[in-house]
């Protein structure tokens, strides 16, 4: 079974070293090691051009998470991979995490098989794996045993049969990033059985967006452009896949702004946003910015002249 591992980088090199250094290490490594950089400016692209043994695939501006994994993904596919190995820069699977995955029984019959998440302590990050029952609920820990079924996956350590990425499609760049996960894991499911292998474990070492630290810290306005592309993406996938109608569409908007209100910076600034957002979500228009582009119109006067500006840009094709 020939195995791509591709790995999304954004401006990170030191833990994108260190998650191919993980890679290397592997008891059973992969045929195909392809590195998507997201534009990077830290001098991500001149260290990648002096490593030997790489793919690399530039993009010439930075595409999200959603455009990084589709691009990677594709290029696998075309590579000829019978599976693809995803993960983000700041992830080190154990040197047994591969091997694990393709002698687990479930990979005879899995569309996808995930890595058990786990934090730098050892101890599980529930938040990546789950169940879909109207939005994401996480696995519990007791249920980290055996090779359960999953609704959800994250971008962190999963294997991907590409024969299912052939009839399902893979990642939708539209999305940006986050909830993109998400789109992916339900359209996914359509085609084949999402499955844990709890024994293959994988590092997540950005603890920058945890949900704990986030509900203490309030999130500063030149990172909510995250949530707002986070929340315009539930609200598309909660109306493309579970059919969710106009009022119970405003219910959810006005839960993401009542978390604005408790946990972000200059929160009368953003409501508009994401109000706006949601109501593309619901259209299934996506127009996307990115980070630069958006700490210079959280700098605007006003959110309706950054607003006009952005409307300005046509919406990719789906």
């Amino acid at each position: 079974m020939s195995v791509c591992a591709v790995v999304v980088t954004f401006n990170r090199r030191e833990l994108l070293a260190e998650c191919l250094a993980a890679i290397g290490a592997q008891t059973r490594r992969p045929e195909r090691v392809l590195v998507v950089d997201n534009a990077s400016t830290d001098g991500s692209a001149d260290w990648l051009r002096d490593r030997e043994g790489l793919d690399v695939i530039r993009l010439e501006r930075n595409a999200g998470s959603a455009g990084g994994f589709a691009a990677g993904v594709e290029a696998a596919t075309a590579g000829g991979a019978e599976w693809v190995w995803l993960m983000d820069d700041d992830a080190a699977p154990a040197p047994d995490g591969l091997e694990r995955l393709l002698e687990s029984p479930a990979a005879a019959e899995s569309a996808v098989l995930a890595q058990a998440v786990v934090r730098p302590d050892g101890s599980i990050d529930t938040g990546h794996r789950g169940r879909w029952r109207r939005r994401p609920r996480p696995l519990p820990e007791r249920e980290y045993e055996g090779t359960p079924e999953l609704g959800y996956f994250t971008f962190v350590g999963v294997l991907v049969r590409t024969s299912a990425v052939a009839t399902a499609g893979g990642p939708d760049p539209r999305l940006f990033i986050w909830a993109d996960d998400y789109e992916w894991s339900l359209r996914m499911r359509e085609h084949g059985r999402i499955r844990l292998v709890p024994g293959s474990r994988i590092v997540h070492r950005d603890a920058g967006h945890e949900p704990a630290r986030r509900r203490r810290e309030r999130t500063p306005t030149a990172g909510a452009w995250r949530n707002i592309c986070g929340a315009r993406n539930y609200l598309y996938l909660k109306k493309r896949y579970e059919g969710q109608r106009a009022l119970s569409a405003a219910g959810t908007v006005a839960q993401f702004v009542a978390k604005a209100l408790l946990y972000d910076e200059q929160p009368l600034r953003r409501i508009p946003w994401l109000v706006r957002y949601g109501i593309e979500g619901r259209r299934g228009t996506f127009r996307n910015f990115s980070p630069e582009e958006w700490r210079a119109m959280a700098r605007a006067p006003g959110w309706k002249l950054a607003w006009q500006a952005l409307s300005r840009r046509p919406s990719p094709p789906a």
